[in-house]
């Protein structure tokens, strides 16, 4: 899909989420399912992470990503707390480097005090 200008159909994006959280599950398997601001979130201590799929890629949401972005280069965004990762293929969502950085937001959520919000 990367690099050959077709757009990813639904079953491609749907295969993505369906593959994102498998690595939810394996890392972070006392994680629950909580609906905040209309979104599903994983949360353990605090809110941890959020999926969402769109048109071209799913969307991961990291709470705290902002902790975790100086060794996390999949890690996109700016502000104060939240960072994301945007999925564009099964590969992605699988590869080590991203469970690497779901470990490390399920090990910060682990140590961390719930954060105002």
């Amino acid at each position: 899909m990367a690099g050959t200008g077709a757009e990813p159909n639904r079953d491609a994006i749907a295969a993505i989420e369906e593959a994102a959280r498998q690595v939810f599950r394996q890392q972070g398997p006392a994680l629950v399912i909580v609906t905040k601001w209309a979104n599903e979130w994983f949360s353990g201590n605090d809110l941890v992470f959020a999926i969402h799929a769109f048109r071209r890629h799913v969307g991961v949401e990291f709470w705290r990503g902002a902790a975790l972005a100086p060794g996390h280069l999949m890690l996109e965004g700016t502000g104060k707390n939240l960072r994301h990762v945007k999925l564009r293929a099964v590969a992605e969502a699988t590869s080590p480097a991203f469970a690497a950085l779901v470990r490390a937001a399920v090990r910060l959520d682990a140590v961390s005090e719930k954060r105002p919000r």
